[in-house]
Formats: structure tokens, sequence, C-alpha cells
């Protein structure tokens, strides 16, 4: 019987770190020109937590009964499933695709030389592209617009 609860601790163990790997192998859901390490790193972080916080409060989760525990678990999937639909929406707002190069990410809101380039084209992020080049209106995002980019990039990690 021990054999199998080390052998279930191990599988689990992998089984958690699976995530962060998939992120950092495939880039997957993280915005253009941003640590994919930084993304990872947060996933696995916070996996760790969890389980951590779940072993130290083992007794007391016995003790609960179905209903709280069934209600605990609707909750946090109803929680999951608006962070990840607000992640998707942001995502789509945000990262703009540009044809045969990467995508750019544009922070949620703007300052300086990109606000004034947005205005200028009625808020259309492509068509800011397109008028000026992707690799122009890169440089205008991160020289007028660093703040809100690293604000942009929290809010992101923590949805």
């Amino acid at each position: 019987m021990e054999k199998l609860k080390t052998l279930f601790t191990t599988v689990s163990g992998i089984f958690a770190v699976i995530p962060g790997i998939t992120v950092l192998m495939s880039n997957l859901g993280v915005p253009p020109n941003t640590s994919k390490f930084l993304f990872a790193g947060t996933i696995e972080s916070l996996g760790v937590l969890t389980l951590l916080l779940l072993w130290l409060n083992k007794e007391k989760i016995v003790s609960w009964s179905v209903y709280k525990i069934t209600k605990l678990c609707v909750v946090s999937i109803i929680v999951f499933f608006i962070s990840f639909v607000a992640y998707l929406f942001l995502f789509g707002w945000l990262v703009v695709p540009v044809d045969n190069t990467e995508s750019l990410f544009f922070p949620l809101w703007s300052n300086g030389e990109l606000q004034r380039g947005l205005a200028e084209f009625g808020g259309s992020k492509s068509e800011l592209i397109r008028q000026w080049g992707r690799d122009d209106v890169y440089k205008v995002i991160q020289d007028s617009s660093t703040a809100p980019l690293l604000w942009t990039t929290i809010l992101f990690l923590f949805i």
C-alpha cells in the first residue's frame, strides 16, 4: 500500500508540472514579446502553492461535508471559466496579428505617441500597423507606453 501511495504522489507531482512545461514549449497564451518563463513560472508557482495549501489543510478538508466541498468546487469552476473568458477576450483585443511576422501586444491603455497614433486612426490598432508598419508601432509601444504595458502584463498574470 505504501508503494502505491508513493507512486500516486510521484505521478501527481509529474502531472502538476505539465501546464508550466506546456507554456514553456508552446508559448500558449503568452502575449508576444513577453517572457514565457514568467508565465510558466507563475503557473507552476500557483500550482505548487495550491497543492501545498491543500496538503497543509488536509485534516480540515476531510472533516468538511460533501455539500461544502461540492459548493467550493462549483464556485472554483465558475471563477475559472470567468477568468478564462476574460483572458481570452483581453488576449484577442490586445494582441493584434500581423501578416508574415510576430503579433503585436498593445497595452490596455496607451500614452504619448501611441495614444495620438491610435486617435488618428479612430482607435484601430490594425490600421495603425498598416499605416506605420509593424516595427515602428512596436518601437512606439515600447517607448511611450512602458508602464501601461507592464500593468497589462501583470493583469494577464493575475487573470
